[in-house]
């Protein structure tokens, strides 16, 4: 949502502010938009629509494969929108033991301790006012040690 669309949210401090040249999506954040008190923009944020800023994207080409024991050849999950620039990456799934992500990067890295297939994996990341975002699931299989 832009200022001009804030103008036109009825008679709150949100919608007020915007109507007298406060540039309310470049100086607020979602979250204090949220404590704003009674306002349509206010009650969207609360119910987790994405008012200042976009929704939080996660991109990256996870490599689907690998082998026990052997390093995983790795990826990296790239997240977008949201509140800011800042992320916090997590490991989304059941994922083999030995393989983690970078909290701070995304990169998913390790060595794999078990062999299988893993269903429904994904990496989450979260904006500093805590929405999130996920990646596409996949499927990772770890081949048997030799």
């Amino acid at each position: 949502m832009d200022n001009n669309a804030l103008k036109g949210s009825g008679p709150s401090f949100i919608g007020d502010l915007a109507r007298m040249g406060g540039d309310v999506v470049g100086n607020m954040t979602q979250v204090q938009l949220m404590g704003s008190g009674p306002s349509f923009p206010a009650d969207l944020a609360r119910m987790g629509g994405y008012i200042m800023g976009a929704p939080v994207t996660v991109s990256g080409t996870p490599v689907t494969t690998g082998k026990n024991g052997d390093a995983y050849a790795g990826f990296t999950a790239t997240a977008a929108g949201g509140d800011g620039a800042t992320f916090t990456y997590a490991l989304d799934g059941n994922w083999p033991a030995g393989l983690a992500v970078n909290s701070s990067t995304g990169a998913v890295t390790g060595t794999p301790t078990e062999d299988g297939t893993f269903y429904n994996l994904s990496i989450k990341a979260t904006d500093k006012t805590g929405y999130t975002g996920r990646l596409a699931e996949f499927t990772l299989v770890i081949a048997e040690a030799d």
